[in-house]
C-alpha cells in the first residue's frame, strides 16, 4: 500500500517540523529572558509632550495656586510685623519714645497691605513666565535631562507568566 507509506512520511515530516519549530521558539525564549531586550525611546519627543502638558495643567491649576498662596501671605507676616513693631520706640537723645499702638494698628495694616500686593505682583509674574512661549523652552530642558539621567541605560524587569521575566534595558535617544 503506497498511500500508507507516504501517509506515514507526511506526519513524520508534520512532526518534525511542529518540533523543530518548538525547539527554535525555546531557543529564542531563553536567549529573550536570558538577554533581554533594548528598548530606544525617542526622548526629545517624550519631552515636548510632556512639557506641554505640563504647561497646560499649570495655565489650568497655577491661577488657583497663587490665590491660596497669596491668602497666606497676611497670616504669616503678620505675626512678625506685630514682634517687631511692639519693640518699635524712637530715641532722641537718650530719651526713648514708645509708638501709640493706634499708630501702629494702621502702620501694621499698611505694611501688611503692602507685602501682599508685591507677593502678588511677583507671583503674577512668575505665572506669566512659566506659562508664556518662552518658558516651554527650559522647561522641556529640564524634563528631557531628568529623562535622561533617571532612564538612560536603567534595566526593568518584565514579568511575562509565573517566575519568566524578560529584562528590558531602556536607552534614551
Amino acid at each position: 500500500m503506497p498511500g500508507c507509506e507516504t501517509r506515514g512520511i507526511f506526519y513524520r515530516g508534520v512532526f518534525f517540523g511542529l518540533g523543530l519549530g518548538l525547539g527554535l521558539a525555546v531557543v529564542v525564549l531563553a536567549i529573550v529572558l536570558s538577554r533581554g531586550v533594548t528598548v530606544r525611546v525617542p526622548g526629545t519627543s517624550i519631552a515636548q509632550t510632556l512639557s506641554i502638558q505640563a504647561q497646560n495643567e499649570l495655565r489650568e491649576n497655577l491661577p488657583s495656586i497663587l490665590s491660596q498662596a497669596r491668602s497666606m501671605v497676611p497670616d504669616l507676616v503678620r505675626p512678625e510685623l506685630r514682634r517687631r513693631l511692639g519693640a518699635a520706640k524712637m530715641e532722641f537723645y537718650g530719651v526713648s519714645i514708645t509708638v501709640p499702638p493706634e499708630s501702629l494698628g494702621g502702620l501694621e495694616t499698611y505694611l501688611v497691605g503692602l507685602v501682599d500686593e508685591t507677593v502678588g505682583r511677583v507671583l503674577s509674574g512668575m505665572a506669566a513666565q512659566l506659562v508664556s512661549p518662552a518658558g516651554k523652552a527650559p522647561l522641556e530642558d529640564v524634563i528631557a535631562q531628568a529623562l535622561h539621567r533617571d532612564l538612560d541605560g536603567r534595566t526593568l524587569r518584565l514579568c511575562l507568566f509565573g517566575p519568566f521575566t524578560v529584562p528590558v534595558r531602556i536607552v534614551m535617544e
